[in-house]
């Protein structure tokens, strides 16, 4: 088989060549985001010292932050607004005045939350954020008196029928016929991804598979007057593009169009059910209290939308998260990084550099979910820094691995060398994942994933640098906008701190994210009243539901009168069996009247997730069974359709790839660097792994060919840095000049020529032919060589190892 190769692939290699090694030219320096404003001046506090220890602890806590005139004190005290929790005259009396207001055991059911929670004199932005913060300050003040473990009372939900649905089609004609034309007409400014104002959900997206999907969440085909589109438009006022009404009236229009063409989901009468629920029917859930004293930094997620991600650790100045570029809110509290970042300020970043220096010590929690175990770099996924070799400190992914840099005075600037999780491990995976990197000047660093300890050494102890004060705190990508991290973060907690194990599987245990216990009533079934299947239900993502947890049980605390089968229970969704997470399909449990119902008792160990369809507020769920007591619905499996006889063509390629250790021997011979260097040994052991380990040609992925091009830029670099290699190949190029003068059109050839010579030494029939890769390299470098008058003389040097990369790493060295 004949296997041509293109030039694409010295065109891609290149451009990614240049991406990683020209930005080495410049200086990066952390973006100067603005920090919020806060007016908090006010006059130093005069008036009678606190009488108690306690009053202490609320002073410092709680009333130092609410009697800020930007707040509760500008209504709240003497002469003003009752009652006077906020007084500056007497803070013993302020005291007396709040404690009717807050409970320390339960700081979320506070008066103040509640009020603030409910935009009452908010502060910010967002009320979910005042209320959080409120929070946060009473939990200060209340410390171990905060309830740690908080008993659910399970309560008898709504009775609903399970009833007929329209669901979304899997096809987006309706869609992209009757709403598309309107929001990608009037909304396409914001709601974009391509938009310079980019704001989620993307139903005006250019991709119109990706606007159907987000455009579910906000429309509702029962009701379509109580779709969130029309709604923003006619009682929020929301972007207007003419007369409000008019507009709220022509989206409702499409969008009862787009309804009246879909048909209805019936449940069928023969199938067995339970009673059905919407997800807010059920019951707020809650496992127990996290850890959460010395905290200085929290991020819990909750906003939903715009671009601030607050941070309500209650410790001032906040360290509000600017989010830039493609990050998008999570339904069930998060952000979702594609290619975007969120950013504090560096004045704001300060007190993290402040309150961990004090005390010398620091943990870092999270719970993350990334897309993939392919990113390399590190990708940053958490960094306290100002560009790709300076930082404070930074949480990582390599592959499978988790890694901790950090600033030491045994580290370099850059916070090397990293302690990262086992590379046999494989300890860092596509799904939720409870993170937790701790650090002191005794044990060093340690990495916790999901509540254990991993069993890495942290080598050569010493205490932390001088931290540069000037950094800020990022999420999601480096300062310089390189090294990029997709994934999910769900919560993320700083502590000037270490964490102990009791209290990290603490917090483990809680979990994140809201959740909700489903009692799904199967009374009629079993005739036994208040007799409910329990589930656990969270929404996963912005796509899906996670169902845990399932478990029978009575509220009354009664047995079931006479033996009870219960087989193959699944999920139903809106009219229909879920097609999708049918983990309990194949249950198989026995009741008798022996057995208690008084506490639920378990009927699967597994979790399961299912799709979401129209949204959290709208999705219906019920389960159907094929066996319960006396009543049973057969279910006869589908049909096996035997497919047609096709045509086996048995011819493999000719031509295959060369494996890792291949390629690691390939390059070293091309360029005549020993496998050994430092530079060279480091990136093999680092991205072998993600290198093929097979030679059939159609195993190839791009996720290799990034491997193999890193690979090849650490040879490049390696072999250009050496005098004797780089004098031998360029003999002809002067490397001190900059690039304007060292590769004019003479200095071009001087520099290709032997380049292709030593890497392209061979003839092929399947190599591209020289004289075309020679005027596609050199029309890059010219392009490449034109820069401002401050372009250095190294920049010549960075070009000439992109080049090399861009030949190395291409089908010439890797096709066999």
């Amino acid at each position: 088989m004949y296997f041509p190769l293109r030039f694409t692939c010295f065109k891609t290699v290149l451009v990614l060549c240049i991406l990683l090694l020209v930005n080495a030219c410049g200086e990066t320096s952390v973006e100067e985001l603005p920090p919020l404003v806060q007016d908090n001046s006010n006059a130093e506090y005069t008036g009678p010292a606190p009488a108690t220890e306690d009053i202490q602890k609320y002073k410092t806590a709680l009333w130092d932050n609410l009697s800020a005139t930007d707040r509760c004190g500008s209504c709240h005290t003497e002469g003003n607004q009752a009652p006077y929790f906020a007084s500056r005259v007497n803070v013993n009396d302020a005291y007396a005045a709040t404690n009717p207001l807050v409970s320390l055991s339960k700081p979320a059911e506070s008066r103040l939350v509640q009020k603030v929670a409910g935009g009452h004199n908010c502060w910010l932005a967002s009320k979910q954020a005042c209320g959080e913060t409120m929070q946060q300050w009473i939990k200060l003040w209340a410390d171990d008196r905060v309830s740690t473990a908080n008993a659910i009372e399970l309560k008898a939900p709504v009775i609903r029928e399970p009833g007929s649905s329209k669901n979304f089609p899997a096809e987006n004609t309706l869609f992209s016929t009757h709403v598309y034309p309107i929001v990608s007409q009037y909304c396409a400014g914001c709601h974009n991804e391509s938009s310079s104002t980019a704001q989620s959900p993307f139903f005006a997206s250019e991709h119109i598979d990706k606007a159907y999907e987000a455009a579910k969440r906000v429309i509702n085909l029962a009701e379509p007057n109580k779709s969130r589109l029309v709604i923003r438009l006619s009682s929020e006022f929301h972007n207007c593009w003419s007369d409000c009404q008019a507009n709220s009236d022509e989206m409702q229009a499409g969008i009862q169009a787009m309804s009246d063409e879909i048909t209805v989901d019936v449940i069928s009468a023969d199938m067995l059910v339970s009673k059905s629920l919407l997800l807010t029917d059920g019951l707020v859930a809650s496992s127990g209290g996290r850890f959460e004293s010395d905290i200085i930094a929290l991020y819990q997620f909750k906003t939903g939308k715009g671009n601030t991600a607050y941070d309500t650790s209650g410790i001032s100045p906040a360290a509000n998260l600017t989010l830039t570029g493609d990050v998008e809110w999570l339904g069930s509290w998060g952000l979702s990084f594609t290619n975007g970042k969120a950013q504090a300020s560096t004045a704001t970043s300060k007190k993290i550099h402040d309150l961990i220096t004090a005390t010398n010590e620091f943990a870092i929690e999270a719970w993350l979910t990334p897309h993939n175990v392919v990113q390399e770099g590190p990708a940053r996924i958490i960094s306290y820094s100002a560009g790709d070799n300076d930082r404070n400190f930074t949480l990582g992914q390599s592959q499978y691995n988790y890694d901790f840099m950090l600033q030491t005075a045994n580290s370099n600037s850059n916070g090397e060398p990293s302690l990262s999780t086992p590379d046999a491990d494989e300890v860092l995976q596509a799904t939720l994942q409870h993170i937790v990197l701790t650090y002191s000047a005794t044990e060093g660093r340690r990495i916790y994933v999901n509540g254990k300890l991993m069993a890495i050494i942290d080598e050569g102890i010493s205490p932390l640098a001088s931290w540069d004060d000037s950094f800020a705190l990022i999420l999601g990508k480096e300062a310089s906008n390189n090294h990029v991290w997709q994934g999910n973060i769900r919560l993320l907690a700083i502590y000037n701190r270490t964490l102990s194990q009791e209290q990290i599987t603490q917090n483990y245990n809680v979990g994140v994210g809201e959740k909700f216990l489903l009692l799904f009533s199967i009374s009629e079934l079993v005739e036994l009243a208040n007799t409910y299947v329990l589930f656990a239900v969270s929404q996963y993502d912005n796509y899906s539901y996670l169902f845990t947890q399932p478990s029978l049980v009575n509220l009354d605390g009664k047995a079931l009168a006479k033996n009870t089968l219960l087989a193959k229970m699944r999920i139903g969704i809106n009219g229909k069996e879920s097609a999708q997470g049918q983990a309990y399909a194949n249950i198989s449990l026995t009741f008798t009247s022996d057995d208690s119902l008084a506490e639920p008792v378990p009927l699967s160990p597994l979790g399961t997730i299912i799709a979401l369809e129209k949204g959290a507020n709208n999705d219906e769920f019920f389960l159907t069974f094929e066996q319960l007591g006396e009543h049973s619905n057969v279910v006869l499996p589908a049909l096996f359709i035997t497919p047609e006889a096709s045509f086996s063509d048995t011819n493999s390629a000719k031509i295959g790839l060369r494996n890792f250790a291949q390629i690691n021997a390939s390059m070293s011979v091309l360029t005549g660097v020993n496998k050994n260097a430092l530079k060279v040994a480091t990136t093999y052991q680092l991205v072998k792994q993600q290198l093929p380990t097979l030679t059939n040609i159609e195993t190839f992925i791009s996720a290799q060919q990034m491997a193999i091009t890193q690979l090849a830029i650490a040879y490049c670099d390696t072999a250009i840095e050496d005098d004797n290699i780089r004098n031998n190949w360029f003999t002809e190029v002067d490397f001190s000049k900059t690039p304007d003068i060292a590769f004019d059109t003479v200095g071009r050839g001087n520099l290709l020529n032997p380049l292709l010579d030593q890497l392209m030494p061979s003839t092929l029939t399947t190599q591209p032919d020289k004289a075309l890769v020679y005027t596609e390299l050199d029309n890059l470098i010219s392009r490449l060589g034109i820069c401002a008058s401050s372009c250095s003389a190294e920049r010549s040097k960075t070009i000439a190892k992109a080049t090399c990369a861009a030949v190395l790493a291409s089908a010439v060295m890797l096709v066999q």
